[in-house]
């Protein structure tokens, strides 16, 4: 009898089989989304799916683009090693990078296994961002009058979501090349034109780039 918790996997068959999954679910669905969301009910979070493709008779097609994407993802995120160098990576990015970097899974792993392709995409996302924001920020001056509430007319850059505070963080260009920041419950399309107005909290210059950031609170989107 195999001892189902020692039996291992090999690395780039199981991120085929997660990216398999985030493409059949169209995304990454949680345990607790299953649970708490009458939306995804009939849905299996993607975690259950590798477990049933690996340990049950509950196989789902693998095309020839997971396993293309798969090796994409794998390399991309063994690239976190660089990252290790300028920071210290967070605990969840040191898992991740300790997985890339083994050539075989046990059972144990197949959660963190199941969210890689979404890890990678928003890398990827934050990483095309990174580079867009130094752009801006070598023209980012201040924009608004600090401590007056001021209308600003601007395209949503990037958007991120903070579980601790359940609101996303968006960043905005204001005339291709300022930065405003403001927190939001509503998630904006990025690429989108907006008009918002907002009491102007504070101008300082950014943490990780030499421009200026504006960023405003007690917000109204001004619908057209």
């Amino acid at each position: 009898q195999v001892d189902i918790n020692m039996q291992t996997f090999p690395i780039q068959d199981v991120v085929a089989v997660s990216c398999a999954a985030h493409r059949i679910n169209e995304g990454f669905i949680k345990k607790d989304q299953i649970r708490f969301d009458k939306k995804y009910e009939k849905s299996t979070c993607n975690s259950d799916m590798l477990y049933n493709y690996f340990f049950t008779d509950k196989k789902f097609d693998v095309k020839n683009s997971d396993k293309e994407q798969a090796t994409e993802v794998i390399d991309y995120l063994k690239g976190l090693s660089f990252k290790a160098i300028e920071r210290e990576l967070t605990e969840f990015e040191s898992n991740v990078l300790k997985l890339v970097s083994s050539t075989e899974i046990t059972k144990d792993k197949l959660g963190i296994a199941a969210s890689l392709p979404k890890v990678y995409l928003n890398k990827v996302e934050q990483d095309g961002w990174t580079s867009r924001e130094l752009e801006l920020s070598r023209t980012s001056e201040k924009v608004g009058k600090l401590h007056q509430r001021e209308r600003f007319e601007g395209i949503v850059e990037f958007t991120r979501y903070i579980p601790r505070t359940m609101s996303y963080i968006v960043t905005c260009s204001i005339d291709d090349k300022h930065i405003l920041k403001f927190f939001t419950d509503k998630k904006l399309k990025t690429q989108s034109k907006i008009t918002i107005e907002g009491f102007v909290k504070s101008q300082a210059k950014g943490k990780y780039h030499p421009g200026f950031e504006t960023v405003i609170n007690r917000i109204k989107l001004v619908e057209d």
